[in-house]
């Protein structure tokens, strides 16, 4: 058994899914990821096609994976509790902990950003997308430090 996920034998069990409440957490965390992607892509392409409608469409976006990241963590804390009965955090658990809540700071930073430049009306700019780079690198290495912790992945 792996850390996340539970042992029912029954994929399709709705009541094991709602119920356990460690298994949720996999779910969860693709929404502020797909978000904050997908507010990347609209960002850039925003640049590239020079078309204001790009440009909101990667702020709500990222304003909803702002909204997200308290649901992804608090079920990551969840899922700690549950599964390892608040065990000491090391290895990789720490380090997975440590970049979600780093990545978590940087998208409500580019969230708070993005919304004082948009009040004003102005674009982005180059430390702008710069911190979205370092975001999407965090994120990435979350999401492999979190496969690997619940099994999907081998180190």
């Amino acid at each position: 058994m792996n850390l996340f996920f539970g042992a029912s034998p029954n994929p399709f069990d709705v009541k094991a899914a709602l119920l356990q409440g460690h298994a949720q957490h996999p779910v969860i965390v693709h929404f502020p990821i797909a978000l904050f992607i997908a507010s990347a892509v609209f960002d850039i392409l925003a640049i590239w096609r020079k078309q204001p409608v790009f440009s909101a469409v990667a702020y709500f976006n990222l304003l909803g994976a702002a909204l997200t990241i308290p649901l992804a963590i608090a079920t990551g804390l969840g899922a700690w509790r549950w599964q390892l009965e608040g065990a000491r955090l090391k290895g990789n658990l720490q380090l997975h902990l440590i970049c979600a809540l780093t990545t978590g700071a940087i998208i409500f930073l580019l969230c708070w950003r993005r919304s004082r430049l948009r009040a004003k009306g102005d674009s982005p700019r180059a430390g702008y997308f710069a911190v979205m780079a370092l975001g999407l690198m965090m994120i990435t290495l979350t999401g492999h430090i979190g496969g690997i912790l619940s099994g999907v992945e081998t180190p």
